[in-house]
């Protein structure tokens, strides 16, 4: 790969995905920034479809973009001319292509051609290629990994999401409408996610926590949209009358906060794992084996994750009919809490360290 040129004035990171998936991108981000400080950077990235979060939402406070530019993916000619449209408004000297991990190598070669169409003769960004029962690095540092292998150089950046205070006060207040004083460490837990293979049972999740809430003295919060908070009351609050539902839902600045101010994570691989781990939450997730080994894990330490590995691991399904679901229906209650107990101990531990060393 030949050297980036000098200086560019303008340049356009592509990269697709919602709440999760730019979560993830936000140390390559930063290297991108630190790389070219003077350079006028702009984020071209889908618009969400239903109640995703936009990418532009998870970014615009960070001080990384410029200008951030949207399409509508899936609309094939309508799609293929906002493309078009928005590279020539851009009329970057450089494209730099940060692709899911999911998809081909051919098909990143297909993007880089197209972006070279509209006119940008430096587009760069590859993918690397995927063996399926090989462990992967995480994806924070496989993006930083593409960005090296293309010229932009430095260590991995920290997310570094800057402190809100008062979205933090926001929090706090509805912490205490649900019965939760915001000052004490609390158990945050989501059993929500986007697809079905993703989400352990919340009969099985009532089991646990109402176990958890026994043996351990933090409250539990549980963190939804009104579908999921729905589910909870009809699913988790006949055995585990004790979890704490927020009264209202929560923009993304607050969902920082409130992940900063959690003592942990718990529950599904989903969008608020990764705000756990981007604001230094201790995370503890069940996650099936739909993705690729490794590549989804909570980027922060400390972390505990709870994964079957199977042969059909992967397989990137919505729906799972041929082994339905067993992936997640195989992690039993038992495991869940030999695993999070001590996990939440060693928290414990050093929450009581940390108060001694600051008296």
């Amino acid at each position: 790969m030949s050297r980036l040129s000098i200086g560019p004035k303008r340049i356009l990171v592509y990269r697709t995905g919602h709440l999760g998936d730019t979560l993830c991108a936000i140390p390559a981000f930063r290297l991108i920034r630190g790389f070219f400080p003077d350079a006028e950077l702009t984020l071209l990235c889908d618009r969400p479809q239903g109640a995703k979060v936009a990418s532009a939402d998870v970014v615009r406070n960070l001080g990384i973009f410029d200008k951030i530019c949207s399409y509508t993916s899936n609309r094939q000619l309508f799609t293929i001319w906002e493309l078009f449209r928005s590279v020539r408004r851009v009329r970057p000297d450089i494209i730099l292509v940060l692709p899911q991990v999911s998809e081909s190598i051919e098909n990143v070669r297909r993007k880089i051609e197209f972006f070279k169409r509209c006119g940008v003769s430096d587009v760069r960004g590859h993918n690397f290629p995927v063996l399926r029962h090989a462990w992967h690095p995480v994806e924070p540092e496989r993006l930083v990994q593409i960005l090296h292998s293309v010229g932009v150089r430095g260590g991995k950046p920290a997310y570094d999401i800057p402190l809100d205070v008062g979205n933090r006060e926001s929090v706090k207040a509805k912490l205490r409408a649900a019965g939760v004083e915001p000052e004490s460490p609390f158990l945050l837990f989501c059993g929500g996610g986007k697809d079905a293979t993703q989400r352990w049972s919340l009969e099985r999740y009532a089991t646990v926590l109402r176990r958890m809430a026994a043996e351990r003295p933090w409250p539990i919060v549980a963190l939804g949209n009104p579908q999921e908070t729905e589910n909870y009351r009809r699913h988790i609050l006949p055995q585990f009358p004790g979890l704490k539902l927020l009264p209202e839902q929560f923009i993304i600045q607050e969902l920082f906060e409130l992940c900063r101010l959690a003592g942990a994570y718990f529950g599904n691989d989903c969008g608020p794992m990764h705000v756990a781990a981007s604001v230094g939450c201790p995370v503890a997730v069940l996650m099936s084996a739909r993705a690729l080994p490794g590549a989804w894990h909570p980027n922060v330490t400390p972390n505990h994750v709870i994964r079957l590995r199977m042969e059909c691991e992967a397989c990137l399904l919505i729906e799972c009919m041929k082994e339905k679901h067993r992936c997640m229906t195989g992690i039993t209650e038992e495991r869940v809490l030999s695993e999070v107990l001590p996990f939440l101990d060693r928290l414990l531990i050093r929450e009581v360290v940390v108060k001694k060393v600051g008296q």
